[in-house]
């Protein structure tokens, strides 16, 4: 029979790390085929402004969640309505 020992036992805890979990983009050519495909216009199309936005957000980071919400965001917000894409 098993009895409850004494001396407190202190379990290793490692944090969970969510992002780790995501999906990620294997490259930048695959999330910006993701994002063309998201403002369903070639990127080529797109003002240097808003080339370059998308060349920031996918040189930080791949997360296929963090890229698309950042590219929404950025044209939903866009203040001249002839170069919207969305």
């Amino acid at each position: 029979m098993l009895t409850p020992s004494a001396v407190p036992v202190e379990l290793p805890r490692l944090p969970f790390d969510a992002e780790a979990h995501e999906y990620h983009f294997p490259n930048v050519i695959a999330a910006k085929l993701a994002v063309a495909n998201e403002l369903a216009l070639p990127l080529a199309k797109l003002s240097e402004e808003d080339q370059a936005f998308i060349q920031q957000v996918v040189s930080e980071t791949l997360i296929r969640r963090v890229v698309l919400e950042r590219v929404r965001s950025y044209f939903r917000n866009k203040k001249t309505g002839d170069e919207h894409a969305g």
